[in-house]
């Protein structure tokens, strides 16, 4: 049964007229992603360098990746850290009201409760499990937004730690 009733386009199983001008708009996005892409992906890795060094600033935070992987430590885009003794959820919303949004646990659980599977698989305890935060980057940003990431961990993690509950 088609899901769309109409003219009859893809042997009847959809009606209507291609959006041609989301087509173009949409290689448009694609063409420019890749302008420069070696000089973008360069940048990221060196913002990511910038970040991962002030989250080990702090004791007891672990980045959880490969750092033999070439010392760019996976995909460029994306730091996965731990802060032993900092449920992910509180340090998440600390973060947001100083207007930085991470996302806790793993891309892979992001619909599952519960401790992440993909995260115990890398060999992650509970505890450092559930105290994991995603921290995304893009070629836009900077220096200075790292820093102020760096300063709001380095105000918010001590804090949260003198109030754990386990």
């Amino acid at each position: 049964m088609p899901y769309i009733h109409g003219g009859g386009q893809e042997k009847g199983m959809r009606s209507g007229t291609e959006n041609v001008p989301a087509i173009a708009g949409f290689g448009v996005a694609a063409h420019e992603a890749y302008e420069n892409f070696a000089d973008k992906i360069a940048h990221m890795r060196h913002i990511k360098k910038l970040l991962i060094d002030g989250i080990l600033s702090i004791p007891d935070t672990f980045i959880n990746a490969n750092p033999d992987n070439d010392a760019g430590y996976g995909a460029p885009h994306i730091i996965s850290a731990s802060f032993a003794g900092v449920k992910s959820e509180v340090l998440l919303h600390a973060l947001a009201s100083d207007g930085i949004y991470v996302s806790s646990g793993s891309a892979c659980s992001s619909n599952h409760p519960g401790l992440s599977g993909t995260l115990k698989a890398i060999g992650l305890s509970d505890a450092l499990t559930d105290s994991t935060i995603r921290l995304s980057l893009s070629e836009d940003n900077t220096e200075e937004e790292v820093g102020f990431v760096c300063e709001a961990l380095h105000k918010h993690v001590p804090m949260l730690r003198k109030f754990r509950s386990y």
